[in-house]
């Protein structure tokens, strides 16, 4: 049976992990790069499966992971690709229908930015993507979305990350009606959300939509 919904742990910053412990409840299958799997076992997050080279474990960790019942996918360091990528792949082989990630940002902008355009790749397969970092949610978006949380007052925004994209939304302070996005402009940053639920409708390219709580008045 294929794995329905996947929690990845990635080993970028993870904060809180109030909203990790939330995601776990929705997820059937949980895998971790090799030092989020670290960094779950501190926390007492059980993991399915591991998938990395393990450079990012003290020795310690290692034996640790090595004597668990975990199942490890371990690979050369000399590889192509990065860990997380290993772990997206392995979970769209075994028919994951959504991905959740978390973990996948902080600390290096290139890991950052090479992740979110990477997990298109979810999305060329059918798979939903989900993005977890601190109290902001991302999702990867083509066709229709509708924001499954949001109050008034909270802020979204609308990334291409394809040349352009074709907008239309609901919900939103500032509506577009089937209108350009472009990638070099900054024109979809901080929208607010005006009467929830926010629709948004993307009738070309792909759209990274990014939902945080409404900013508190000083």
């Amino acid at each position: 049976m294929p794995d329905e919904t996947v929690l990845i742990l990635a080993n970028g910053a993870w904060g809180e992990t109030a909203r990790l412990i939330e995601a776990l409840d929705r997820a059937d299958h949980v895998v971790a790069t090799d030092g989020a799997w670290a960094k779950a076992a501190a926390a007492g997050i059980r993991v399915d499966r591991v998938v990395g080279d393990l450079d990012s474990l003290t020795p310690t960790e290692r034996a640790a992971l090595l004597a668990s019942q975990t199942e490890a996918e371990i690979h050369d360091p000399e590889k192509d690709f990065t860990d997380l990528e290993l772990a997206v792949d392995g979970a769209l082989t075994r028919g994951a229908r959504q991905l959740i990630v978390f973990g996948a940002f902080g600390g290096r902008i290139d890991h950052t930015l090479a992740n979110v355009l990477m997990l298109e790749k979810a999305l060329d397969s059918g798979a939903s993507v989900e993005l977890l970092a601190g109290d902001e949610t991302a999702w990867l978006v083509r066709g229709n979305f509708s924001l499954p949380d949001g109050r008034p007052g909270d802020r979204v925004s609308l990334i291409p990350l394809t040349r352009g994209a074709i907008v239309r939304t609901e919900g939103l302070r500032y509506r577009l009606d089937d209108e350009p996005l472009v990638r070099a402009s900054a024109r979809g940053i901080s929208n607010t959300i005006d009467e929830p639920p926010a629709k948004i409708a993307v009738r070309s390219g792909t759209l990274l939509v990014v939902h945080g709580p409404a900013e508190e008045a000083p």
